[in-house]
């Protein structure tokens, strides 16, 4: 149920620091504007703290946490796994439907910047997938920076992935129908990994990217942001505004991979493994839908993305969300929702159920929607 309140707060009503500015309101969602201006615009957001503060208190600095833990499901499980790079021990928490199986398998990998969230924060969205595609569905508790820095978050994520083929048979999986997906940092991480399992001949149904960040070398501390050096008209245009701006971005990427103004940029502008957009080969990758909200810097990089893997001859689907900020996936709570975040929820049951169950090539969903207005400036953007 989405909330009930329409109105939009005009520029006198507004009082708060964090308040939407005028000129966003006329393309926002209005329930989203609704939502943020009772209970968003007041807060201090996480990136406007030192995360040891954050960590003192998570639920003071953003208003969706805990996320709705959703419906419940058959059963539920958690596993200690092994790690090896370096040498640890995640979780995995595993949900299943009832059925006698083999079932097919996703596995989530939960946003947050590579520095926030844990198993609640897509709980509720892990358990409806679970009921409405009657698939096993894996979130993957991988270790977090500052303690766990890049690139290690990925490495979780990818042994995860392979433990759960090699252990299909013990825990009444098909491992011959496995899907990947995340949104924003786990965006990012499941676009990388679907590179790893082409290299590594694992056949994967389905890449699912929400909101990704796929090319995030804007985020540089001492980055000057203008149309010469960033043909993102996405980030020229949403930089700063309240609910998630290019500070927040640098603010995870403080942690995740480090202060150094030499490394940060070393890495962003040098590493695929960072910055996906810059991999060596776009070949024969799993089939990608990529989800995209238009009120969100990381939308262009997203779509671009896509636009990259479709010229490499994958088959790609896309979906702008329209009004919508980076993580409106997350706001799923009954009392407070988006009505846009219950249609993601149905949009990518239908996605993943055509992926592990099959659909014809030439069939299109309604809920598939390609988007081709990309910035044409875009094909610039590798030689920034």
């Amino acid at each position: 149920m989405a909330i009930q309140e329409m109105s939009v707060p005009t520029c006198e009503s507004k009082k708060h620091r964090l308040s939407i500015p005028d000129h966003l309101l006329p393309g926002l969602d209005r329930e989203w504007v609704t939502l943020w201006e009772k209970y968003g615009s007041q807060m201090v957001r996480a990136d406007e703290v030192s995360i040891e503060e954050y960590r003192k208190n998570a639920r003071a600095h953003s208003f969706t946490y805990p996320t709705f833990s959703g419906p419940p499901v058959y059963h539920v499980e958690d596993l200690r796994i092994p790690v090896s790079q370096p040498a640890g021990i995640i979780t995995i928490r595993v949900y299943t439907p009832e059925g006698p199986g083999p079932f097919p398998v996703h596995l989530n990998f939960h946003g947050g910047g590579w520095v926030l969230g844990n198993l609640n924060t897509e709980a509720a969205w892990c358990r409806y997938i679970c009921n409405k595609v009657h698939i096993k569905v894996i979130d993957v508790d991988y270790r977090l920076a500052p303690e766990f820095p890049y690139p290690i978050s990925i490495y979780d994520s990818w042994e995860a992935v392979k433990w759960t083929i090699t252990n299909a048979s013990s825990m009444n999986i098909n491992a011959s129908s496995v899907s990947i997906g995340g949104l924003s940092a786990g965006g990012h991480m499941s676009a990388v990994m679907a590179h790893f399992a082409r290299n590594e001949g694992v056949d994967l149904k389905l890449q699912l990217l929400v909101v990704p960040a796929t090319d995030m070398r804007y985020c540089l501390r001492n980055f000057q942001l203008d149309s010469r050096n960033c043909a993102y008209a996405s980030v020229l245009s949403y930089h700063d505004v309240p609910w998630g701006p290019l500070g927040r971005e640098q603010w995870f990427i403080k942690y995740w991979i480090g202060e150094d103004e030499d490394i940060q940029e070393k890495v962003l502008n040098n590493d695929w493994i960072c910055t996906p957009v810059l991999a060596p080969s776009f070949k024969n990758l799993a089939r990608a839908h990529i989800i995209t909200a238009e009120f969100d810097l990381e939308r262009d990089e997203g779509e671009f993305y896509g636009r990259i893997l479709q010229n490499a001859g994958n088959i790609v689907t896309m979906k702008r969300y329209a009004g919508m900020p980076h993580a409106f996936a997350h706001y799923n709570h009954p009392e407070r929702g988006l009505s846009q975040s219950f249609a993601y929820i149905e949009d990518t049951s239908e996605v993943i159920r055509n992926a592990h169950f099959g659909k014809d090539e030439g069939e299109k969903s309604s809920n598939d929607v390609t988007i081709f207005e990309v910035n044409h400036e875009m094909k610039e953007v590798l030689s920034c």
